[in-house]
């Protein structure tokens, strides 16, 4: 599989949009996503189940896309993969939603967490600590 940059080059330098029908794209549903995903970190859904406390029938539901999961889901979930952050802004867009945006307190937020490395519950706190700012 080519990376973005040579898929990048490679498509500015198509004579024809024919060439599109080649077998470097993909057309990569977020299910497929999440499950390359867990497969490259060799991460089991049963392993995120029980990191997330939630029930095993909502996560595979999700997994086979019958559910689409909500955008603080993603979140935790990224963090949970150990995703950067433009992994993360990708498993957001792919499973349409919208990216984080850095003039969004919560958002900046969430940035600072994911470039700073910050676990899941390091991340909760500070939100919370920024809630607390404003009572």
């Amino acid at each position: 599989m080519r990376t973005t940059r040579e898929l990048f080059s490679n498509i500015r330098r198509m004579v024809s949009p024919k060439e599109l029908d080649k077998e470097d794209f993909d057309d990569m549903d977020f299910p497929a996503y999440l499950k390359n995903v867990m497969n490259e970190r060799g991460i089991k859904p049963s392993d995120l189940i029980v990191q997330m406390n939630m029930e095993k029938s909502y996560f595979y539901q999700i997994l086979k896309g019958r559910r689409a999961p909500g955008r603080d889901f993603l979140i935790h979930l990224s963090f949970l993969l150990k995703l950067n952050l433009d992994d993360t802004q990708r498993l957001l867009k792919i499973a349409n939603r919208q990216p984080l945006y850095p003039r969004l307190k919560k958002d900046a937020a969430t940035i600072y967490a994911i470039t700073h490395k910050m676990n899941y519950d390091k991340y909760e706190e500070l939100l919370q600590s920024l809630e607390h700012e404003h009572e």
